[in-house]
């Protein structure tokens, strides 16, 4: 029973993966300025769930490898993917919306969430070797995507976050995807 619900947990992250790659994509092309459109904000919001959903999948495969902090891992990053859902969430739920979502605490601490728990699940996959370590070296370039994203490219020109975010959404895609293949056909 646990080998099947391991492949559906791969299924629905690969899925999951895929539609977020195409979700960041999509919200890199609308400008900084303004909300993600519906449509983007419908992709991020599924694609984001589904990552949730299947990730205690991934904790569970690599849990006797990756000890304690893979744990620590695993909680940060569930923390910080609510990021994702907030930023997808409110331009659904309030269609009168114009403005992009501010920054504030919740916003910093969310976004720090996610940033350290990419690194630390990218450092835990590469370390227990559960996973093809090439899956873990790409969450480690989504990291650094991701950082720049969200840290730096607020003080460049708007171009900088587009690139920055579309950047981001290929590789944590590439990266989600190939775990999720490899747990689906395991």
């Amino acid at each position: 029973m646990a080998d099947l619900a391991g492949r559906w947990s791969g299924i629905a992250l690969a899925a999951g993966a895929i539609l977020l790659g195409v979700g960041l994509l999509m919200a890199s092309f609308s400008p900084a300025s303004a909300p993600p459109s519906q449509r983007t904000s419908a992709f991020l919001l599924i694609s984001t769930i589904l990552v949730m959903l299947a990730l205690p999948a991934v904790y569970a495969r690599q849990a006797n490898a990756a000890g304690l902090l893979g744990l620590l891992a695993h909680i940060l990053l569930e923390v910080g993917l609510v990021f994702l859902l907030v930023y997808a969430a409110a331009p659904l739920l309030y269609r009168s919306l114009n403005e992009p979502p501010g920054e504030g605490p919740i916003a910093l601490f969310l976004g720090t969430a996610l940033v350290v728990g990419l690194l630390l699940t990218s450092i835990v996959t590469i370390r227990a070797a559960v996973f093809p370590r090439w899956s873990g070296i790409l969450l480690l370039g989504a990291t650094i995507g991701f950082f720049f994203d969200f840290f730096i490219a607020e003080f460049l020109p708007p171009i900088a976050g587009q690139i920055g975010a579309a950047f981001f959404g290929a590789v944590v895609s590439a990266a989600l995807a190939w775990m999720g293949i490899s747990m689906w056909i395991q």
